[in-house]
C-alpha cells in the first residue's frame, strides 16, 4: 500500500519541479549568483541565440512574386492567388482547373541555392536559355526556367496550357521576364 503513495509523491514532486524550473520568468527581482533576491551580483546582460532548426528562404506569402492577375495575363489562363508550398516557393493554380499551374520560387538562402543546383544536377545537363534579356538563364531537364541574378535563384515552371512543359518554356521566360523587370 505504501510503494504506490511514495511513487505518487515522488511523481508529483517531479512534475511541481518541472513547473518551477520552466515558470522561471522575470518577475521582477535581482537575483544572485545563487538564485537569492536582492542582488545583481553575477547576473549577465549578454543574450544568447541558438537557432535549433536549419535556415531556409522564408516567406510568409507571395507577395514577393508576380500576383495572379499578371499571371493570368502572362500566361493566358486564369489563375487563384499564390500559396506558400516549400521554402521561397509558391504556387498559382488555375482558377478554374486546378491541373493547370505556374510555380515560381526565389531562392536567397546560400544552402536553398545550392540544394537546388544539386537537384537540378541530379536531373540531368540543363541547357542554355538563348535570349538575351535573360542572359546565364537555363532550362532544367524538368522544364523549368531559372536564373542566378541579384543574388537569388528565380525559378519558374509553367503548367498552364495542356501542352508539354517543354513547349509552355517561353511562357516561363515571360513571367520571369516581368518579374525580373527586364
Amino acid at each position: 500500500m505504501r510503494r504506490p503513495l511514495v511513487a505518487r509523491i515522488i511523481a508529483l514532486s517531479a512534475v511541481l519541479a518541472l513547473a518551477a524550473a520552466c515558470s522561471g520568468g522575470d518577475d521582477g527581482d535581482a537575483t544572485d549568483a545563487t538564485g537569492l533576491p536582492g542582488s545583481t551580483v553575477g547576473q549577465s546582460t549578454t543574450t544568447v541565440s541558438t537557432t535549433i532548426a536549419p535556415t531556409t528562404t522564408f516567406i510568409p506569402d507571395c507577395s514577393a512574386m508576380p500576383n495572379a492577375t499578371d499571371l493570368s495575363t502572362l500566361v493566358g489562363v486564369p489563375m487563384s492567388d499564390g500559396f506558400v508550398v516549400g521554402a521561397g516557393t509558391c504556387q498559382f493554380l488555375g482558377l478554374n482547373d486546378q491541373s493547370k499551374s505556374v510555380t515560381l520560387a526565389m531562392l536567397t538562402d546560400a544552402g536553398d541555392q545550392a540544394a537546388w543546383a544539386d537537384l537540378q544536377a541530379s536531373l540531368g545537363t540543363p541547357t542554355p536559355f538563348d535570349d538575351p534579356a535573360l542572359q546565364g538563364a537555363l532550362v532544367g531537364a524538368d522544364s523549368t526556367l531559372y536564373i542566378v541574378t541579384n543574388g537569388a535563384t528565380y525559378t519558374v515552371l509553367t503548367l498552364a496550357t495542356g501542352a508539354s512543359a517543354a513547349e509552355q518554356v517561353p511562357l516561363s521566360a515571360a513571367v520571369l521576364k516581368f518579374w525580373l523587370g527586364v
